[in-house]
């Protein structure tokens, strides 16, 4: 069963994104790495890539909106993630994705990321759907929900995620009024009293005022990913 992007925000741990997501010490030693044209030191090994490159699309394949995870460049991310965490995270992704190149060489005689398709399915769906998944693979389960959800992190902190996601932060809106009356009386707030305070050129937008634009997300800003 192919998972689908809505799957991979809804199974995503709130705190792992917190923790590698846009703004977070991870993602800032990353962009100002990326920003500096400076190249970041590369952990896992070229084999250890290919499986890794194979996983993250099964987890967020490429569909008619965007593509793929490997397309957004959320594989250099996700190599500087876990080549910055503890001696003991880093063995946990070397462990991790040996097992699927394990598991394929002992069903099919080949690693994972030459495995066929339909191959590479079965095991997938064996460490995939945690509820399914047999008791004696819980080691392989955490793992992949820790490769699920930096993959979903990786994507969606972006350039290609936040259009995925359709975010709009950072966009002037030329046709925003202000506040409808109605909302600003239920608030005990009026325009009037802001512009005898502040004057009429702190207005966002409303008859003509102009608004600061917003810090642009840094998606917007930084090259891969985002």
């Amino acid at each position: 069963m192919t998972p689908t992007r809505r799957d991979a925000i809804a199974s995503m741990g709130a705190g792992l994104f917190g923790a590698y997501g846009v703004g977070t010490t991870s993602w800032e030693k990353y962009r100002k790495l990326v920003e500096g044209g400076q190249q970041p030191a590369r952990f896992f090994s070229d084999a250890e890539t290919a499986t890794l490159r194979v996983l993250a699309d099964m987890i967020i394949p490429r569909d008619a909106k965007s593509g793929s995870a490997t397309d957004s460049g959320a594989i250099e991310y996700m190599d500087f993630v876990a080549g910055d965490s503890s001696p003991r995270t880093r063995q946990i992704w070397h462990d991790g994705i040996q097992w699927f190149n394990d598991e394929s060489n002992r069903r099919f005689g080949k690693p994972f990321a030459q495995a066929a398709d339909t191959e590479r399915s079965q095991i997938f769906d064996l460490v995939a759907w945690p509820a399914r998944a047999s008791a004696d693979l819980h080691t392989q389960v955490d793992f992949f929900n820790r490769l699920r959800d930096l993959t979903a992190s990786a994507f969606f902190s972006s350039r290609m995620g936040v259009v995925d996601l359709d975010y709009k932060g950072g966009v002037f809106n030329p046709g925003w009024n202000g506040a409808p009356d109605a909302a600003a009386r239920e608030l005990g707030v009026s325009y009037a009293e802001w512009d005898a305070k502040y004057g009429r050129d702190g207005r966002d937008g409303r008859d003509g005022g102009a608004r600061a634009p917003h810090t642009p997300h840094p998606a917007s800003r930084t090259p891969r990913p985002a």
